[in-house]
């Protein structure tokens, strides 16, 4: 399997950047969430940008949760004995919250220019519809 391949080195440092950036999305996220609780107008869009707000900043707190087991794994001090598996599905883990979070916090932000206006709605809508475009060609 190409996981196995990587060395533990790179593994870390690659563990260590999606900890930062699920730590710094969840709490950015986290804010949207609470900012469109308190804030929005109550209506169907308004519930769906509020309902991804906090998908993505679960998925980011389980990124950084998860970011940590792998960290811990592949540190350099760590002890030999690794199961292969439990690695595997944290790391499996940790990528996938992250990308959903990605995801959801693209949707949140789309939908929540619709509080505002139509055009503003529209506008914010396509910017991150090409956003998630970017991402979604940055991961495959």
């Amino acid at each position: 399997m190409l996981l196995t391949k990587l060395q533990p080195e790179y593994v870390n440092a690659l563990a260590g950047q999606f900890g930062f950036l699920g730590a710094f999305f969840g709490a950015t996220s986290a804010t949207l969430f609470v900012t469109l609780l308190t804030l929005a107008q109550p209506s169907l869009t308004m519930r769906w940008s509020i309902g991804l707000a906090g998908c993505a900043s679960l998925a980011f707190i389980v990124t950084a949760f998860y970011s940590v087991g792998v960290f811990s794994v592949t540190h350099p001090l760590a002890p030999d004995v690794v199961d292969e598996k439990a690695f595997i599905y944290n790391f499996a883990t940790m990528i996938i919250s992250f990308t959903l979070g990605i995801y959801a916090l693209l949707g949140a932000i789309g939908l929540s220019g619709w509080s505002r206006s139509r055009y503003i709605g529209i506008a914010v809508s396509v910017l991150a519809a090409i956003a998630g475009v970017f991402v979604t060609f940055a991961i495959f």
